[in-house]
């Protein structure tokens, strides 16, 4: 593989020189030398040493996408949405997919330390309620060895973070299905460790506002993917006084929802309205179109890679952007007959 001495052999020149100009330097160097030396590099197919540079420079200009799962398409878009923004500042981003184990998140945590990648951009993995001590070990081990974090999808102290306000999302598409005249109102949560909480409030405060009594018969919880979707949904339509919509937390479960009415001969919207948190491409193309809770997941994305950004070019503020949902009307939902 070529290096600078060669470059430098061929053109005649120093060493020195050679690094200037690849290096984009701006020591005063005639153009005719500069353009030389890069036909030269081009001629010995040279590619930089990385790690030399990274050795000189304290950076390897790598940044770890540490998300629970691959499968959801919620994390992929916002992974994206991070490359794209960490790409254009020149940095390297790598996926690192914990598959929801928190096992897996530390043993990650342990590698982007050895690999000294330059920052992290992390989304928790939370089953249980006890996970959350182990992301925060992970995050202050990740501190201790001063690499840059911003997290997103949860709340930490002492780190920057993009959040949703999914409290208001949830309480907006309670709202909705209640001004379409549904009263009896299904809602299928998530982990206890991960959705829970803001998203519940919404529907719960919503129902109260409008003095709409709490039926625990009508609130389940799911795992977030398409089969909790499809047996939560069963569940909840099987109930003696089944549920007129149903409020799943996010767009897997959801469709399952969509699956369950379709294998109980249950006509969507007319008999059953459905509304989901989150988007995709896959919301839109199901029969029947699905309403959905969207998330900014563009601008979270791109919002996340820019508070790393601020960190890696030295600004120390720690700093908590809170973005809006918005209620996207489609086919899934209609006023109660």
């Amino acid at each position: 593989m070529a290096t600078i001495y060669d470059i430098a052999k061929m053109c005649n020149v120093s060493t020195a020189t050679v690094s200037r100009v690849l290096n984009g330097s701006d020591h005063p160097i005639h153009p005719d030398t500069r353009d030389k030396i890069l036909d030269a590099a081009k001629k010995l197919n040279y590619r930089p040493n990385t790690i030399a540079k990274s050795l000189a420079s304290g950076k390897t200009h790598t940044i770890a996408l540490l998300i629970p799962t691959i499968v959801n398409d919620y994390y992929t878009q916002i992974a994206e949405a991070m490359e794209d923004e960490l790409s254009q500042a020149g940095y390297i981003a790598y996926l690192c997919n914990t598959k929801r184990s928190v096992l897996k998140e530390a043993e990650y945590v342990e590698n982007l330390i050895t690999r000294q990648v330059d920052g992290v951009i992390f989304s928790p993995t939370r089953v249980k309620p006890e996970d959350n001590i182990k992301n925060l070990e992970n995050i202050e081990e990740l501190k201790k060895n001063k690499i840059n974090i911003v997290a997103f999808g949860s709340r930490f102290e002492g780190i920057s973070q993009v959040a949703v306000d999914t409290y208001k999302g949830a309480y907006n598409a309670t709202r909705y299905l209640i001004e379409l005249g549904h009263r009896r109102i299904g809602f299928i949560d998530g982990l206890t460790a991960g959705t829970r909480g803001n998203r519940r409030r919404g529907y719960i405060d919503a129902l109260k506002e409008e003095g709409i009594s709490i039926d625990d018969n009508l609130i389940t919880g799911g795992n977030l993917d398409l089969d909790s979707g499809y047996t939560k949904g069963m569940e909840l339509l099987n109930t003696e006084n089944p549920p007129t919509a149903i409020f799943a937390v996010n767009n897997l479960m959801a469709i399952g929802v969509l699956k369950a009415a379709r294998a109980m001969d249950l006509h969507v919207p007319r008999e059953l309205s459905v509304i989901g948190f989150d988007d995709s491409i896959l919301s839109e193309l199901i029969e029947p179109s699905l309403t959905v809770v969207r998330q900014p997941i563009e601008e979270m994305g791109a919002t996340a890679a820019k508070l790393l950004l601020e960190q890696l070019n030295g600004k120390e503020d720690v700093k908590t952007v809170t973005l809006q949902p918005t209620l996207i009307k489609r086919d899934s939902c209609a006023c109660v007959y």
